[in-house]
């Protein structure tokens, strides 16, 4: 049975919220032990601006972007950040640039590509990563993978909520981790406590949402 939605409110910034549900999810190459739901923070007007200038913070004045590549459907977020890393600030390594935000296209055989036309926008560019929540690690591998095929230079990754702080060599930037909810575990299928345990699944999720099983 999934548990009443507990806030969670950012150590940065207090404005910023989330919610995590307690429950046993099937994810896409995990199972949790709550559902951490940012979907104010990406779709919210006010949250995902507050959200990107708090990220931008951690890269204004360490690392020049051209790219900034949204997975997890994180493209409001992305545009407020490339706003706010291009801002009139004379510190920052992107002051008055225009930068491209941009999405990869995963394919029936889940393949991540990137069309021709976006192409030029990755290929001799340095690419920001931007994700809403990192668990495995899996996607965001792939993603810095698929990056790198194309001919770009991957400077960094963020993330809303991000379970690690390292994939694949790159350091990833979060406004929340497992810290800020007590008691939360992720791990793969294989070795989950509570499918050991006998406690049935209740819901499907990813990055979209989830949808609870029926008893």
């Amino acid at each position: 049975m999934i548990g009443a939605p507990q806030e969670i409110v950012c150590q940065r910034n207090p404005r910023i919220k989330i919610k995590a549900l307690q429950g046993h999810f099937a994810m896409t190459n995990s199972h949790t032990n709550y559902y951490v739901d940012i979907i104010d923070v990406k779709h919210n007007q006010a949250q995902a601006q507050r959200a990107a200038e708090l990220i931008a913070q951690d890269f204004s004045y360490q690392s020049v972007v051209d790219t900034i590549v949204c997975m997890d459907g994180s493209n409001i977020i992305g545009a407020y950040l490339a706003e706010a890393l291009s801002k009139n600030d004379m510190y920052s390594l992107n002051r008055k640039k225009e930068l491209y935000v941009i999405a990869p296209e995963n394919e029936t055989s889940s393949q991540m590509i990137f069309r021709d036309n976006l192409q030029p926008h990755i290929r001799g560019k340095r690419v920001l990563i931007l994700c809403g929540n990192v668990l495995t690690g899996k996607n965001l591998a792939k993603a810095i993978e698929c990056v790198q095929y194309y001919g770009g230079e991957v400077v960094g990754a963020a993330a809303v909520f991000s379970d690690l702080d390292e994939v694949n060599g790159v350091v990833v930037k979060h406004l929340f981790n497992p810290k800020d909810i007590p008691g939360y575990d992720a791990c793969l299928h294989s070795a989950c406590s509570l499918c050991a345990a006998g406690k049935r699944i209740d819901a499907l999720a990813n990055s979209f949402g989830y949808s609870i099983i029926p008893m």
